[in-house]
């Protein structure tokens, strides 16, 4: 037997049910403004290491996503504080040390394009000297 639902029930159940979905979402908000720009504990901010025009690596987007993952589960209360350190340094080192790699190659491939620019300036201006 279905039972009518008051009107005023109804109104009730609304801001109720918005309470409990805010208070669902609100690690999930607070985690996305912190990689937005709030600077997270220890100094590390991921929006600010990333670029939008730079290509990540594989082990820097798994190490990234990691760290996300790590913040993620202490928030919701599934880390205690030491395994949530622990983990945290892991992914971190390996985080810093993906970025030191994409770091090294771009320095490697900035040199070559100025080795190549060097060279091609010297072609111009001996071109420039013939004529």
């Amino acid at each position: 037997m279905i039972l009518p639902v008051s009107p005023l029930a109804f109104l009730l159940a609304i801001p109720l049910g918005l309470l409990a979905l805010a208070l669902v979402l609100y690690p999930l908000v607070r985690s996305a403004e912190q990689q937005a720009g709030v600077a997270t504990e220890g100094g590390w901010n991921p929006a600010l290491t990333a670029s939008p025009t730079r290509e990540l690596s594989e082990e820097e987007s798994a190490a990234r996503a990691a760290l996300h993952e790590v913040e993620l589960e202490y928030q919701l209360g599934n880390l205690t504080e030491t395994d949530y350190r622990s983990l945290r340094e892991r992914y971190l080192r390996r985080a810093l040390l993906a970025i030191k790699e994409r770091h090294t190659r771009e320095k490697e491939l900035d040199a070559l394009i100025e080795e190549r620019l060097r060279l091609l300036r010297e072609e111009d201006a001996g071109r420039s000297n013939g004529i």
